[in-house]
C-alpha cells in the first residue's frame, strides 16, 4: 500500500512539474542557433534569413554589416552561391537570459566546398549574438561573427 502511495505522489509531482515548465513564459521552443544550424546544413537561404527578426543586424566574418532581414538574406545568398555547405556547427559557450531576450556567445565551424574550384574549406570563428523570443521562436536580433585570427609564430 505504501509503495502505491509513493508511486502516486511521484506521478502527481511529475505532472505538476511538467505543467509549470510548459506554462513558463520565456521557455524556448528552439534557439536561434538551432534554427541557423538546421538552415545552414540544409543550404536553405530563405530558412537562414527566417532565423532573424525583420530589423536584425548582422556582421559577417570579414565582411560588411548587413541591416535588415533582406540584406542578411542577400549576404547568405552570396555565401551559398560561392560554397556548398557540408557541415555547420555552433558551440554555445554561454548565454544569459533576460525575459524575452537572450545573449549567447561561442564558436562556430563551417565545412564547405568552393563552387569555383572544388577546394574544401573550413571556416572557424567566434560569435556573440542577441536573440529575442517572438511567439515561442527565438530569432536573432544582433549577430556578430568573426573568423578566428591567423595563428602567430614567434
Amino acid at each position: 500500500m505504501r509503495k502505491r502511495i509513493n508511486a502516486g505522489l511521484l506521478v502527481v509531482f511529475g505532472v505538476l512539474s511538467l505543467t509549470v515548465q510548459a506554462g513558463k513564459p520565456g521557455t524556448p521552443v528552439t534557439s536561434a542557433g538551432e534554427c541557423w544550424t538546421k538552415a545552414m546544413n540544409a543550404g536553405d537561404v530563405d530558412a537562414v534569413a527566417a532565423c532573424y527578426v525583420p530589423d536584425a543586424v548582422m556582421w559577417f566574418p570579414g565582411g560588411a554589416m548587413a541591416r535588415g532581414r533582406d540584406a542578411i538574406r542577400k549576404g547568405y545568398a552570396d555565401y551559398f552561391g560561392a560554397f556548398t555547405i557540408k557541415d555547420a556547427h555552433l558551440e554555445d559557450m554561454g548565454h544569459v537570459d533576460a525575459g524575452d531576450a537572450r545573449k549567447t556567445w561561442g564558436t562556430f565551424k563551417i565545412v564547405m566546398v568552393s563552387k569555383a574550384g572544388g577546394k574544401p574549406v573550413t571556416e572557424r570563428g567566434r560569435f556573440t549574438d542577441v536573440s529575442r523570443e517572438i511567439h515561442g521562436q527565438w530569432l536573432y536580433a544582433v549577430d556578430h561573427a568573426s573568423d578566428d585570427p591567423a595563428a602567430t609564430t614567434h
